[in-house]
């Protein structure tokens, strides 16, 4: 009894800092939507029936454990409100409720109907109950000292503790005030400049702005900011108030989500208290605010539902959310919107459209088969390109007729958006920049992530992303010529910390001297020029006939490390009866199943055409594989499982064909800059994030190589003797193989796309072609461009006797019953690597840290044949397969040797990178044979244009422009 008394007279202790107020209401809001789903899960009447309405109104996707995560949160946040506008919540929620519908009637309704029913108070005591108690002992003022900063990071830190897996979800990073206000000082340059002419900038009466993704606010209150700064500076701080009270009608935001919608009411209002303020009248009228809770992708020409009175607050702020999205003229819309890939379905109008004969939003950046791009379209599958579809078509206008069946019209204004930079050259995001450059009059990008994929934190403008981020200003000036392209320019933020690129980024200016043009070709990337030497330098992709993406498994139980275990996964597969369980994790779009069968296999290896359901059999053979660089494992070559084999390479292996592999949609960072392999590789064997293939063979006899015979022709007339393509391949690996290409193109490399310094030297070309040929060699583990007598025989690369890496007697790597290791070490001063008890000696520091365009080769290599092989699910992704969990049970001896041979090939390439960058340089400083020589010569003439041989379908090749 004590206990029971002591806990009924507890007083809850109230967080002191707004950081430590968004982890309690967040463990808080936690045990709500438990609560919830428990006992939606238990068939509760009352949650039942108010999940349907909820789903009517606002989320008609949400399942029951989302409708539960939005209760909880619209619970949470209007008791927050309610505390921040000081009223009691000791009364009960209901009070509370109605003394908040005065003021804010949206998140006062979204409360009250929330909590209104007696049985859902009652099946929801405990949370509610204590929620309430804790959250009636906050006081906001003490808190945030009545400043608007104090919410600024308030939804971001709240999901950090809430639901972390959410927040990376939904997109919810939210943007650094630096970075906001340099964007609106941008776009008001835009509007004062030749463009728009409007000389008060977003203090003019005619300029209106919304944000479709408005999160927290920020983007508005720089904008109100912004506007209130421009008046006091121009006629005074007397005119203030009535500016700001203008603009407020001419601001417009939405929110999907009740939390940071009720935050970013809260901050509007601190800010416009603060702006408006006097001090013969401290504390104003706040003029009412254009923030709606709606889905901004949604149809806006749809008629909503009556669900009753109790509703009609939320209703009404549906309804004129439409009204402003289909009518209301918008000049700026500027944002943040959230970035998520592989979100087919998500889109709403913007993606489906309306139906009938009426065409989809999205489907105007959709490029014709003709380009030849198609395979690469599925990137526009991803939230950020349906906020930026959605914001060209509300600003400029764009494709009005065709999506909603009214007039086209002739409208000009800014798209300001920071987001992922993938549009800015990737393949499937052509006809996007073709639409973009016929829309626009002038277009400027700063690249925010110089540094590339996955930089160091501390270098990041978003900590918590890992993708290169731009910020884009796009703008349309009225009577535009879709016939004349926009002017693109482009301008990298110096590399470094954040705080580095938030100075540089105060310092941008529209007219600075700064800015790079782009191509001003329709559907080139929204990159730079290539200059200088850099620009007269044949592409990579031009010296092949065919390049072309490599095998994309769909799942990952049937590639593994060993043979062993694949022939494990594949027993515990057939013997499973149960068909649901048995299924093989069917990538995007189902296509391939236990009930499918194969009418063809791969080349080379057994087709089973039974369905896998019905098949029996042991497996089909394992085959050797290239997942990474220099990491060989094993794959079932059954076209049953594989998701895309791309049968191009299987239909040309041999036991002479090599496969050179590069980044394609991005730029080395660091480290060769394509590597080799004799397998067929994975499709992203470069470094793990996608590339190209080239092979070497157009065809399994290797009598036909995949290099233009137009081009060995013309390289034979310069040099005075036979040239083959091994040559040609061989002199690519001595250039390009190693880290001083990388880092002396650097400055090029910020637009993707390598390109081959080619000597006319025959002298310097003969020694290129002897030292990439031991490149290659090593690539391939001395399976190809073997020569004995050149000191290069068909066996695994060894460094000398007694620098080669070694494992002594007492550094024996444990196998079974010892389970596998999970821990790998290194001490530079011994030159030791640890697995886990065991080690390898002779281990140099170059070989610990090589690197592959930011992979560390030993690492990577390691991660594949730990104990814990899990790779951490990002967003909503599909979990693996059980089958991924069968793996040895302790070391494997073939690991060991796996090892070593990987040790002394990165020894000895190590060993040739001083000599690589020598011959790089003096093949710089060389006479070069120019792109355009090599095409008045006809080397980048495919072999389809006459009787030639075709390796495949491939990629459509376009003249590379100089």
């Amino acid at each position: 009894m004590p206990l029971i008394s002591d806990f009924l007279r507890w007083t809850p202790i109230a967080p002191k800092t707004a950081k430590a107020l968004a982890a309690v209401s967040a463990r808080l809001c936690r045990l709500l939507r438990d609560e919830v789903i428990e006992q939606m899960t238990l068939g509760n009447p009352g949650l039942t029936a108010l999940a349907t309405d909820w789903r009517k109104l606002l989320f008609p996707q949400a399942d029951d454990a989302q409708f539960a995560d939005g209760y909880a949160q619209a619970v949470t946040f209007g008791l927050l409100v309610a505390r921040a506008k000081d009223i009691s919540l000791s009364g009960g929620i209901d009070k509370a409720a109605q003394e908040l519908r005065k003021s804010n009637s949206l998140i006062g309704t979204a409360l009250r109907l929330l909590t209104d029913d007696a049985t859902n108070q009652e099946a929801l005591k405990t949370s509610i109950g204590t929620l309430t108690r804790v959250l009636d002992e906050v006081n906001w003022h003490v808190i945030s000292k009545d400043k608007p900063e104090a919410w600024l990071y308030f939804y971001e830190d709240f999901l950090e503790v809430y639901d972390n897996t959410l927040r990376k979800r939904t997109g919810s990073y939210y943007t650094p005030p630096e970075v906001v206000a340099a964007m609106v000082r941008l776009a008001d340059e835009a509007l004062r400049g030749s463009l728009f002419e409007r000389p008060k900038g977003f203090a003019s009466n005619d300029v209106t702005v919304a944000d479709p993704a408005v999160g927290t606010g920020t983007f508005l209150l720089g904008v109100l900011r912004h506007i209130a700064e421009t008046v006091a500076d121009d006629e005074g701080e007397g005119a203030v108030r009535g500016a700001i009270e203008a603009a407020a009608k001419r601001l417009f935001g939405f929110e999907l989500q009740f939390g940071p919608f009720a935050v970013a009411q809260l901050r509007l209002i601190a800010e416009m208290q603060a702006l408006i303020a006097t001090k013969k009248n401290p504390l104003p009228a706040i003029p009412e605010l254009n923030l709606f809770i709606t889905d901004t992708l949604g149809n806006p020409f749809i008629e909503e539902e009556s669900l009753g009175q109790v509703y009609e607050p939320i209703a009404k702020s549906r309804r004129d959310a439409n009204i402003v999205k289909k009518s209301k003229p918008i000049t700026v819309v500027i944002g943040n919107p959230p970035y998520k890939e592989k979100a087919e379905g998500r889109g709403g109008w913007v993606e489906a459209g309306a139906g009938g004969k009426l065409v989809a939003p999205l489907d105007r950046w959709r490029p014709p088969p003709v380009w030849g791009v198609g395979a690469h379209t599925k990137h526009l599958k991803n939230l950020y390109v349906y906020f930026w579809r959605w914001a060209t078509w509300k600003v400029f206008g764009t494709g009005n007729y065709a999506a909603t069946g009214f007039p086209d019209k002739d409208q000009e204004g800014i798209v300001c958006f920071i987001t992922v930079a993938g549009f800015l050259n990737g393949p499937g995001f052509e006809k996007m920049r073709d639409d973009l450059r016929r829309t626009c009059s002038a277009i400027w990008i700063i690249d925010c992530s110089p540094e590339g994929h996955q930089p160091e934190v501390a270098t990041r403008v978003f900590q918590g992303v890992q993708q290169p981020v731009c910020i884009v200003l796009a703008a349309r000036k009225l009577e535009k010529d879709s016939e004349a392209p926009a002017r693109v320019r482009f301008l990298a933020l110096p590399e470094g910390r954040r705080e580095t690129k938030f100075a540089a980024l105060g310092n941008v200016s529209l007219a600075n001297k700064d800015w790079l043009d782009c191509s001003p070709d329709w559907r080139a990337p929204f990159l730079p020029d290539a200059t200088g030497l850099w620009a007269t330098l044949p592409a990579l992709a031009d010296l092949f006939n065919y390049d072309g993406s490599g095998v994309m498994p769909g799942r990952t139980w049937i590639i593994a490390p060993d043979v062993e275990t694949l022939n494990d996964r594949w027993s515990h597969l057939v013997v499973e009866k149960d068909l649901t369980r048995k299924e093989l994790h069917p990538h995007e779009g189902g296509d391939k199943t236990v009930s499918k069968g194969s009418t063809k296999g791969l080349a080379g290896h057994e087709n089973r055409s039974d369905a896998v359901k019905n098949d029996n059999a042991p497996s089909v053979s394992p085959t050797r594989y290239g997942v990474r660089s220099f990491d060989r494992q094993w794959i079932i070559p059954d076209g049953r499982l594989i998701n895309r084999p791309n049968p191009t390479l299987w239909n040309a292996y041999s036991l002479k064909q090599v496969y050179l592999t590069a980044p394609e949609d991005r730029s080395p960072s660091n480290g060769p800059a394509l590597t080799f392999t004799d397998l067929i590789p994975d499709l992203h064997h470069y470094n793990g994030r996608g590339g190209r293939v080239h092979p070497l063979w157009s065809d399994r006899a290797a009598t036909q190589p995949n290099v233009n015979p137009a081009l060995l022709a013309h390289l034979a007339k310069i040099f005075g003797q036979a040239v083959k393509a091994e040559d040609v391949l061989a002199y690519i690996a001595a250039l390009m193989a190693h880290p001083a290409f990388t880092t002396r193109f650097a400055p090029d490399l910020v637009r993707p796309g390598l390109r081959v310094p080619f000597t006319a030297d025959a002298s310097l070309f003969a020694e290129a072609v002897a030292l990439g040929s031991e490149v290659i060699w090593l690539h391939c583990y001395g399976e190809r461009f073997a020569d004995p007598k050149a000191g290069r025989p068909k066996s695994p690369p060894r460094l000398p006797k007694g620098s080669s890496p070694t494992i002594p007697e007492d550094g024996t790597i444990p196998s079974a019953p010892e389970p596998l290791p999970d821990t790998m070490d290194y001490d530079p001063a011994t030159q030791r690597l640890s697995i886990g008890k065991g080690f390898v000696d002779n281990v140099t520091p170059q070989m610990w840290v090589y690197e592959v365009s930011g992979k560390q080769v030993l690492w990577q290599w390691f991660s594949y044949r730990r104990r814990d092989r899990t790779r951490p699910i990002i967003g909503d992704r599909r979990p693996p397969s059980p089958l991924d969990s069968i793996q040895p049970e302790g070391w494997l001896a073939e690991y060991t040797t796996d090892l070593l041979d990987l040790l002394n090939v990165l020894g000895r390439l190590i060993a040739l990178e001083p000599k690589q960058a020598d011959l790089l340089e003096r093949i710089c400083s060389s006479k070069l044979i120019t792109a355009d020589e090599f095409r008045e010569a006809g080397a980048f003439k495919g072999p389809d244009d006459d009787a030639g041989h075709s390796i495949g379908k491939g990629k459509s090749k376009k003249a590379s422009s100089a």
